[in-house]
């Protein structure tokens, strides 16, 4: 590589969405289960999936794709890297990813954008700008990072969604099981008689030997959290992920000390000092960061630091297009601390047919791509076909 600099010449941003609707014959025919896979989608629901490509261009030719964090709306992050982020980018060097990452942090923290969708928009940047430095080294980005650690990431299904029928959860399950799966994630969040009949039909489909990890999305207080952790430890569940709100750090505090099950939080969190107060109140046992969320990779990468100082494992979250899939994959293979990665499995044709070399799934793993960057190559006509703003 160059010891000179290599300047950004233009940025693009593309809004990608895949209605449900278009997976099935009309828009009534999309199940309840697919709409409301979580609780949190009571409000929301989900109409879809969605993803926001980034392409920063070099002045060497060079392109780096990266990802932003879709949901709920693409066009949004699409605009904040477009009018917001691009004329900051323009002249800065590609391949100084963290001196780029600081000064558009800094550049807006001070306004009060140091979260939501401006992080967001910054990770799309930030996965772009590794993915671009890897191709100008002829390297992956998991070797820039210092890995590998390992090669194959082991991975659990998510989610068996919020359904209405315990026995429909269980035949999700096994679904998932037949698939090669070992771990698979359970929504819940229903109350504890519901969350009760959905994990023990559940444990008796797929039996002992298979992990089950319990996902809440913030639907309990303190006294049903604890209520409901009793019946996890009955069934032999330890993973609780977002039992309470992710800010009550006192009280997941708290739930974690009288149950002993392992909390787990941060997907909806965004930079190392989100994880640094959850580290002061004791608050968690695992951190889930999405690269595609949380500032990119550069921020990540420091994240799994700072957890590994405190002796926490990290289990990036897996919801976006396959491109943050694989920048995932190479965060996962380059830090020592890694607990499991989260394999998304709702229906999802961005995530599926955006990547003319999907990473291969195999006996409940994935395989790492190997080629230089992110080591993928987009489909550009599954990208036009799912692009509804080009800016």
């Amino acid at each position: 590589m160059s010891n000179t600099s290599l300047p950004i010449t233009k940025v693009e941003a593309l809004a990608l969405s895949a209605s449900f609707a278009d997976l099935y014959n009309s828009p009534d025919d999309v199940p309840d289960w697919l709409r409301f896979p979580a609780s949190s989608h009571r409000v929301l629901p989900r109409h879809g999936q969605y993803a926001t490509l980034v392409k920063v261009h070099a002045e060497d030719g060079s392109v780096g794709i990266g990802e932003c964090y879709g949901l709920p709306s693409p066009q949004v992050t699409a605009t904040v890297v477009a009018t917001v982020l691009a004329p900051l980018l323009v002249g800065q060097d590609a391949l100084a990813t963290t001196a780029v990452w600081d000064r558009l942090f800094k550049g807006q923290a001070a306004g009060g954008h140091n979260r939501g969708f401006y992080l967001e928009a910054l990770a799309g940047i930030d996965l772009a700008l590794w993915d671009l430095r890897g191709k100008v080294a002829g390297q992956p980005v998991h070797r820039l990072l210092g890995g590998p650690v390992r090669e194959r990431i082991d991975c659990y299904a998510s989610p068996v969604s919020l359904h209405g029928d315990p026995e429909d959860s269980a035949r999700q399950a096994l679904d998932y099981v037949g698939k090669g799966f070992r771990a698979l994630k359970v929504k819940i969040g229903r109350g504890e008689r519901t969350d009760h009949a959905h994990l023990t039909a559940v444990r008796e489909a797929v039996g002992p030997d298979i992990d089950i990890l319990t996902d809440v999305n913030c639907a309990y207080d303190l006294d049903e959290a604890t209520r409901v952790g009793r019946v996890l430890r009955d069934l032999n569940i330890n993973w609780y992920e977002e039992p309470l709100q992710v800010d009550d750090l006192r009280n997941l505090a708290e739930l974690r000390r009288r149950t002993g099950l392992t909390i787990v939080n941060g997907e909806t969190h965004f930079t190392r000092f989100d994880l640094r107060d959850s580290l002061l109140h004791q608050a968690i046992d695992v951190f889930m960061p999405n690269v595609a969320r949380c500032g990119g990779i550069t921020e990540a990468t420091r994240i799994a630091a700072l957890a590994s100082a405190f002796h926490v494992d990290i289990a990036p979250h897996g919801v976006g297009s396959g491109v943050s899939l694989a920048a995932a994959l190479h965060l996962c293979a380059a830090t020592p601390n890694l607990r499991t990665y989260e394999y998304n499995r709702l229906p999802n044709p961005i995530r599926e047919n955006i990547l003319v070399n999907p990473p291969e799934f195999r006996e409940g793993a994935l395989t790492v791509p190997t080629g230089p960057g992110l080591g993928i190559e987009l489909d550009e006509s599954v990208v036009d076909r799912y692009t509804v703003a080009r800016l």
